[in-house]
């Protein structure tokens, strides 16, 4: 399947939001005043964060010119504690990867990074012109190659050019075009720290999986006013059912719907143009009748692409997008509506069945659902009502809040 030696130097810190996983690695820091770290947040105010709340000089890549990364690799050579962003840890380049190895780093990721991520800008028939004008070759392992003899062609595939000769690029199911993040770079780190919760039913499990990346799963406590890590244990979600009010009534049954209704798919078919505006008018009177909402304290979601087609008097700039994690940002928030309905791309699902691996599409979904639950004020355990017009998703909260034998089976 794959040619990558198993290693298990990754420590996954999986425990529930707001127990703790940064006050940790922030501890953590403090008490290794002499490695070097590396630390990756989804967004800046996160880098800022943890810049302002370690004792130690971290430094923030920053543009001068030459772009954030050229920034980045003369820190990294300098062995200098660095914040930055998923984005930018993303885009690390051959001098980064070298500098990262010779200076002996620890990664402390804060939350899972996207590996894995469906190419779209590209049309159904385009690999197959780019194959018959021999611009690309696909390898029996799947990755799209360049020739080399037309490295200097200027194409409107530019972009699948720079990408496939980062070897990055693989072409799935000869239908899907999917850009893998390198699994050689987790190699490069003396230390891993994944801190999430749900690892276990994340794209990034099955990934280390896939290539055979070890890793141990803690959680992390709080004790005597220190924080440590502990052998993982799966949290009593059910303590948070009363602080979770989910609205049950005629909003949930005025649409009539399927097991994918409020997918992504579900959004771009014309046919369900009077069901979409339906729930818009749901959205609208849930939050203006029913839980009397002001604009300040509203948060709701739906897919980008279907933002336009269900914004509204008094909570358009609300928005918040669905797979936000990992920001106190809106912890002031406390009426939700989360319209949409979860479900892994189908290039994802087939990359890793050619290796053998399942996803599992429920928690899939339940773990994105309640990451954006969290940013609210349920993380400092005060009480939300949410909308969630999704049987689906519904039922999968539901489980969850109570337990149910299905969960706690599954992680």
């Amino acid at each position: 399947m794959n040619n990558i030696k198993k290693i298990s130097k990754v420590t996954v810190v999986d425990s529930i939001m707001g127990s703790g996983k940064t006050s940790w690695a922030i501890q953590h820091m403090k008490e290794n005043p002499d490695d070097n770290f590396l630390y990756i947040t989804p967004y800046l105010d996160e880098v800022q964060r943890i810049i302002d709340k370690t004792e130690r000089d971290f430094k923030q890549p920053i543009n001068k010119g030459n772009g954030k990364l050229d920034s980045l690799n003369g820190m990294i050579a300098c062995q200098e504690d660095i914040a930055f962003t998923h984005e930018l840890f993303k885009h690390l380049d051959e001098n980064s990867r070298e500098s990262i190895k010779n200076n002996h780093y620890t990664l402390i990721l804060d939350e899972v990074l996207e590996v894995i991520t469906p190419y779209n800008d590209i049309r159904k028939d385009d690999i197959k012109v780019m194959q018959s004008s021999g611009l690309i070759t696909v390898n029996e392992d799947g990755f799209v190659n360049w020739n080399k003899d037309k490295m200097d062609y200027d194409t409107k595939y530019n972009e699948i050019k720079m990408l496939a000769d980062n070897h990055s690029l693989l072409y799935v199911k000869e239908e899907f075009l999917v850009w893998r993040y390198s699994p050689e770079i987790f190699r490069l780190f003396d230390k891993i720290y994944i801190m999430t919760y749900l690892f276990e039913v994340s794209v990034l499990k099955n990934y280390l999986d896939a290539y055979g990346i070890g890793y141990d799963t803690k959680s992390v406590i709080n004790e005597n006013e220190s924080y440590k890590l502990v052998d993982y244990f799966v949290p009593d979600t059910s303590v948070y059912a009363s602080l979770i009010n989910i609205y049950d009534g005629t909003l949930n049954t005025n649409i009539r719907q399927k097991q994918a209704s409020f997918s992504a798919t579900w959004f771009k078919r014309s046919d369900n143009k009077d069901k979409i505006k339906q729930l818009k008018n749901n959205l609208y009177n849930y939050l203006h009748n029913i839980v009397n909402a002001k604009s300040d304290n509203v948060m709701w979601t739906t897919f980008k692409d279907a933002k336009n087609k269900l914004k509204g008097k008094g909570y358009t700039n609300q928005f918040v997008s669905c797979n936000c994690r990992s920001t106190n940002e809106h912890s002031d928030k406390y009426n939700l509506a989360y319209c949409l309905n979860i479900y892994v791309h189908p290039a994802i699902i087939h990359f890793f069945r050619e290796k053998g691996i399942e996803i599992d599409q429920n928690l899939y979904a339940l773990s994105e659902m309640i990451q954006w639950i969290w940013r609210s004020r349920i993380r400092i355990d005060e009480n939300i009502n949410i909308y969630i017009p999704s049987a689906r998703m519904r039922r999968l909260l539901n489980n969850w809040l109570n337990m149910t034998s299905e969960y706690k089976e599954a992680v």
